[in-house]
């Protein structure tokens, strides 16, 4: 996978990545260690705090600009002062492109502050099943870039529009220990609802959720075909209480699975309950399968 980020290798064997390309294009993406992608991730969420705070210093000083614009403008008309009036113009209109520039300051890195801090915790939930010297694959959107699926009308409310977004912000691939190949993808799924309320006020809500899916290739030669194990292990995977397993798909080279978050926090224990849930099948498969090899359960 191409490295958006353009992340280079340092003589350490660690990562730097390209700080104002992440920036500017609100994309990582890289295959390199889970050490590195992790280290990587805490670097880009040092970028988001600094850009934040940068942010908030460009929105005071245009705030503060406006509060003496408006006295240099009481002032001069108190004085008959053409000059204070002069300068009263001058820093208004400072204080209104500062004001501009802080909505577009940073705002590919600063849309979706927490996704590092939430990505980070989903790698962390596999780095013990898997070699700290193997390559993973990631791809992670920052800016939030969704997609328009429909627009239709709201018949509940006066002058009612509903509009549907997707966007795939996370894609996550790499090799366990066990010789199985994870794949990992989460989808922000949101819906704006937007109308005029009694007052002829124009209001808007947006409901977000995330799709889950997770797709384990696993070895025939370690778990021979794990069809069975499914079909015999009756119990479905627990997931957190906003979360619905929404699919579940064995065949006799991998498990899917799918399911339907509704709150942000609930994503990372939902990815690692998947992952149990999918690796009781393998394990049952594996025991299975060493019972008609004629080899201990």
């Amino acid at each position: 996978m191409r490295a958006a980020c353009s992340a280079k290798i340092t003589e350490t064997g660690g990562m730097a990545i390209n700080a104002q390309q992440v920036q500017s294009s609100g994309i990582y993406a890289a295959r390199v260690t889970l050490p590195a992608i992790l280290g990587d991730l805490e670097q880009i969420g040092k970028l988001v705090t600094e850009a934040a705070a940068s942010k908030k210093r460009i929105v005071g000083a245009g705030c503060l600009s406006l509060v003496v614009a408006i006295l240099l403008v009481i002032i001069g008309a108190n004085l008959k002062n053409i000059f204070l009036g002069a300068c009263a113009v001058f820093v208004s209109i400072l204080a209104i492109a500062l004001i501009i520039y802080s909505t577009r300051y940073n705002a590919a890195l600063l849309k979706n502050q927490d996704r590092p801090t939430l990505v980070a915790g989903i790698l962390k939930t596999v780095q013990h099943d898997s070699d700290p010297r193997a390559p993973f694959a990631i791809s992670l959107a920052l800016s939030g870039r969704p997609k328009l699926l429909r627009e239709e009308a709201w018949e509940a409310r006066k002058k009612g529009k509903q509009q549907f977004f997707a966007e795939d912000f996370l894609s996550f691939e790499g090799e366990l220990l066990d010789g199985t190949t994870m794949k990992e993808t989460i989808t922000e799924l949101s819906r704006k609802r937007s109308y005029v309320n009694p007052r002829g006020k124009h209001k808007s809500k947006v409901r977000n959720r995330y799709l889950v899916t997770l797709r384990l290739a696993y070895p025939s030669e370690v778990y021979g075909d794990a069809t069975a194990a499914s079909n015999a292990l009756q119990e479905e995977i627990r997931v957190p209480p906003s979360a619905t397993v929404r699919s579940l798909r064995v065949t006799e080279k991998a498990i899917l699975a799918k399911a339907m978050v509704n709150l942000k926090q609930d994503v990372v224990p939902t990815c690692a309950m998947l992952g149990l849930g999918a690796y009781r099948i393998l394990n049952l498969a594996r025991r299975v399968a060493a019972r008609g090899a004629g080899g201990a359960p």
